[in-house]
């Protein structure tokens, strides 16, 4: 049986965001969103890192992703 909730998965070198619009419908504004999810983990692998953090209750919990051109493109 597949995983009922799926990661989301952001990857670097171009900014990619995948997601199952099933789960995570649109909700106005270039937003998606589902109230009955919550946070349960991240993990951060790449550039010499390999951070998990865990979230036991999941609320309360903001991950900003800042990003930018690269540099040789402006």
């Amino acid at each position: 049986m597949p995983d009922e909730n799926p990661p989301i998965v952001i990857t670097g070198g171009s900014v990619t965001i995948d997601f199952k619009t099933e789960i995570f419908p649109p909700n106005g504004n270039g937003k998606h969103g589902n109230a009955n999810k919550k946070l349960k983990s991240i993990t951060i692998v790449g550039d010499g890192l390999d951070i998990t953090q865990t979230f036991p209750t999941g609320k309360g919990v903001t991950i900003t992703i800042a990003y930018g051109n690269s540099n040789d493109k402006p």
